[in-house]
């Protein structure tokens, strides 16, 4: 994998921890009110949904490159809006555009970098990126709290990040490379829009290991956004010590790092079980949210919480590297972008079931759910692959 490259995505998910733990509070102090500050996320979660696959499509289509340099520009414009913020109307606007460079971002980095290493190279690359995006968050986070604390109203954080993306434009255009190639092979240029979505859409439905690498992307986004809104009230109920917060957040992107390393060594060693490591990995995630819903003592649920994203980081890794197999090049940013919107619909999908029993047993009701999808998921793409016997359905999941 290219220098380049990589600190490309190490200086992009650093700039996302550093405002990972104030993003709420510099709303907050730019203008937004508690009433409005759940409005202003709907905003940014909304503009991703409906972004995410068509700039999947902009990045086969355009260039992987150009659209990495146009999510910097979206998030330079983002986090100036946000320094200038003083009313509700500005911060949707600096949403929007942060939103828009997020989807913009997803898929085409890491589409280039896998185009670069060559198919040989799936499970070093994937397990590299997800190393090097975890590695990034979690000193992004330690950073982001050290600038909290430095001027008013977390203008060190907003300064912080313009700088970072201004950097990352600046790289992007001068280091990076992009070998020329034509989208959608002999396609006429007026069809590659509408065959590149086609697609797209088929391989998603197809059957066998397409169908399956969706559907348990869908009830992993379910598990992920299930864990991460009420991980922390559910820490909170032990009493811990403020900053055991933090440690505990930085554990669990350490956890993903550890996780990504060792799907490269199983992927490496057992080449043709990859689909067997993933239904795996699947089961033991849904095992331990199942696990985390049981009462127990603070240090259980820590370790717990720690090991369920070891399994995230290990299951990711193995996912991409299934998916990447079977995409091909000219298709490749668009597919990871639309497993990327199923991971978010999967999420979606979380925020309303959590809301509808909120009165039913509240966050452990929604772990067991999670982890009964995962189960389920798992179990049931397991007795079909053991069900086919003929080598076309064998190959096919």
């Amino acid at each position: 994998m290219a220098k380049p490259l990589q600190i490309l995505v190490l200086l992009r998910n650093l700039a996302l921890g550093v405002m990972a733990p104030v993003l709420s509070l510099t709303l907050l102090a730019h203008g937004a009110t508690l009433g409005t500050l759940s409005l202003l996320m709907a905003v940014y979660s909304a503009t991703v949904i409906a972004a995410e696959f068509p700039s999947g499509v902009f990045a086969d289509l355009a260039g992987r490159k150009n659209a990495f340099l146009l999510s910097t520009v979206l998030q330079v414009v983002s986090y100036a809006l946000l320094l200038l913020a003083r009313t509700a109307p500005v911060l949707a606007l600096a949403m929007v555009a942060n939103g828009l460079g997020r989807a913009f971002a997803s898929g085409s980095i890491d589409a280039l970098a896998i185009d670069q290493a060559g198919e040989a190279a799936l499970a070093k690359v994937t397990a590299r990126l997800s190393m090097l995006e975890s590695i990034g968050l979690a000193l992004g986070a330690l950073l982001g709290g050290v600038l909290a604390g430095v001027g008013e109203r977390y203008t060190a954080n907003l300064t912080c990040n313009l700088g970072l993306y201004a950097l990352l434009f600046g790289i992007t255009l001068l280091a990076v490379r992009e070998a020329p190639g034509t989208a959608c092979g002999t396609v006429p240029r007026r069809e590659r829009l509408p065959a590149q979505v086609r697609y797209s859409v088929a391989l998603m439905r197809r059957r066998g290991l397409p169908r399956v690498l969706f559907g348990l992307a869908l009830a992993t986004g379910f598990a992920l956004l299930a864990v991460e809104t009420y991980w922390q009230p559910a820490l909170e109920a032990f009493r811990p010590p403020a900053w055991s917060f933090g440690v505990v957040s930085f554990g669990s992107f350490f956890c993903v790092a550890v996780g990504s390393h060792l799907a490269e060594r199983l992927l490496r060693r057992r080449e043709g079980a990859g689909v067997v490591w993933l239904l795996l990995l699947k089961a033991l995630l849904g095992g331990l949210l199942c696990l985390l819903a049981v009462p127990g003592q603070a240090g259980g649920f820590i370790a717990l919480y720690g090991l369920l994203y070891g399994a995230v980081g290990c299951g990711g890794v193995v996912e991409n590297t299934l998916l990447n197999r079977i995409t091909p090049s000219a298709q490749r940013a668009s597919v990871l972008s639309l497993l990327s919107l199923t991971v978010q619909i999967g999420g979606l999908a979380a925020s309303l079931c959590g809301y509808g029993i909120r009165a039913y047993g509240g966050y452990a009701t929604l772990w067991r759910i999670a982890g009964g999808l995962l189960l389920a998921g798992a179990g049931a793409a397991f007795l079909y692959r053991r069900s086919k016997v003929s080598g076309r359905d064998e190959a096919a999941v």
